[in-house]
């Protein structure tokens, strides 16, 4: 479960629950292929560092 940051404000961040989700799996699976590939690693797992990246404004959710 993702506690920090609170989910109420990356709501705020992506317009709605449903863009929240599907931005935030999709930044996970991508940091999941890093963590496989030894790219990168990391002690959290990858929806919690997905999260914080928005919740930051290192990523961006774009409207495709």
């Amino acid at each position: 479960m993702i506690t920090k940051p609170p989910i109420d404000d990356m709501v705020k961040i992506a317009k709605n629950k449903y863009i929240l989700c599907c931005a935030l799996s999709k930044r996970a699976k991508q940091i999941n292929d890093l963590q496989n590939k030894d790219e990168i690693s990391a002690k959290e797992k990858p929806i919690s560092l997905a999260a914080e990246e928005l919740a930051e404004g290192k990523i961006k959710i774009v409207e495709e």
